[in-house]
């Protein structure tokens, strides 16, 4: 985990009013920006395998989102313009004139964005099960009234009391092996679910950008406007983002890789660190 690896360190950046909380690591090389994905995820969560092979080669910066972790939560709409206005902020904190984007679920669907809008300041992007891929999420209309209804409140009201209930979301949604689900990741979310504002930036995400006809920020109509070096990593059993998305977006995207990591869901940074690392440490590498 992070604060098992001395070499991290942890900052916070002031982005007007504001506190973002960003891990910190490596001395050298082109500088790195995971983003993490949604729900009551975190830098921590989504990122602490991964975070200190990275940084042998690289200097990484891992923020928490605000909503997220240990960064601010402030009543505003978390749409995806907001969070996209927020990583240009971190970067000009950071002074980061360019920087290679690796984005998770939500935060690929933020890299997505920022690509598209500053172009110039991106050096190469990684898509991991990216949101904004798809035009309509699976059963879109089904998910759209859920979302602005009060069942979708209430479901992290009630997840927060069962520890069972986050185990079992980890293994059907999220993890293809049940094997690599640990006792204290499961507990690690469970926690976070105990939190006042669990919940609270995804479901403002949801509303914002999930209309009754597809998505607001219409990302994949614009997937072929992308012109920097980017590799799809995506499970194949992901039923959050179907693989059937991440094949038409390698297929959109011109000067694009895909790798396909075998039996994964939605998290294979954390289902096979190593072999994630390896595949985006490849990929940076290349001229």
């Amino acid at each position: 985990m992070l604060g098992n690896l001395p070499e991290i360190k942890t900052v916070k950046l002031k982005l007007n009013d504001i506190d973002v909380n960003c891990y910190m690591a490596g001395e050298s090389g082109s500088p790195v920006i995971l983003l993490h994905g949604a729900g009551v995820d975190s830098a921590k969560i989504s990122w602490s395998e991964v975070i200190g092979f990275l940084s042998k080669k690289h200097r990484v910066f891992a923020p928490d989102l605000p909503g997220y972790g240990e960064s601010d939560k402030p009543n505003v709409e978390y749409s995806l313009s907001f969070y996209i206005d927020i990583l240009k902020q971190i970067m000009d904190s950071l002074h980061l004139e360019k920087a290679n984007l690796i984005g998770l679920s939500l935060g690929g669907g933020i890299s997505l964005g920022f690509t598209l809008e500053h172009s110039a300041r991106v050096e190469k992007l990684v898509l991991v099960g990216a949101w904004g891929l798809f035009s309509k999420l699976p059963y879109h209309l089904l998910s759209y009234w859920y979302t602005k209804s009060f069942l979708n409140e209430i479901s992290y009201k009630w997840s927060s009391k069962s520890r069972r209930f986050v185990k079992w979301t980890l293994l059907n949604s999220l993890f293809g092996n049940p094997n690599n689900v640990s006792e204290e990741l499961v507990d690690e979310i469970y926690a976070f679910l105990q939190e006042p504002h669990a919940g609270k930036a995804f479901m403002s995400f949801q509303r914002s950008e999930i209309t009754r006809t597809g998505l607001r920020t219409k990302l994949a109509e614009s997937l072929s406007e992308i012109k920097k070096r980017t590799l799809i990593v995506h499970g194949s059993k992901d039923a959050t983002v179907p693989i059937k998305h991440a094949i038409e977006a390698h297929e959109a995207i011109k000067d694009s890789e895909m790798y396909v990591m075998e039996g994964c869901k939605h998290w294979p940074q954390k289902e096979r660190p190593e072999e994630f690392t390896r595949v985006i440490t490849t990929f940076l590498g290349k001229e």
